[in-house]
């Protein structure tokens, strides 16, 4: 019975360790996560100002992603011809 019962009780302690671990992580994600978030928020604007960042303009695209976006000149294609 103990040989039985050993790996048993070995798999399930193993697994009791890591429980008060995951339930400290839905208990910070339930009431902390909005002020986690604006921590991030106050930390990056303040690295932004820092850095000079937060001064520079946003930048315009110059890539094949703006070329993409440019709507499609139609005026001097060819006539369809309707097929019966």
């Amino acid at each position: 019975m103990l040989r039985i019962m050993s790996p048993v009780m070995g798999a399930i302690l193993l697994c009791a360790q890591s429980l008060p671990a995951m339930a400290a992580d839905n208990a910070s994600a339930a009431n902390g996560g909005n002020a986690e978030q604006q921590l991030r928020e106050q930390i990056e604007a303040k690295r932004d100002q820092l850095t000079g960042a937060a001064n520079l303009a946003p930048a315009t695209q110059n890539s094949v992603a703006t070329m993409l976006d440019a709507p499609v000149e139609t005026a001097d294609a060819p006539a369809q011809v309707q097929q019966p």
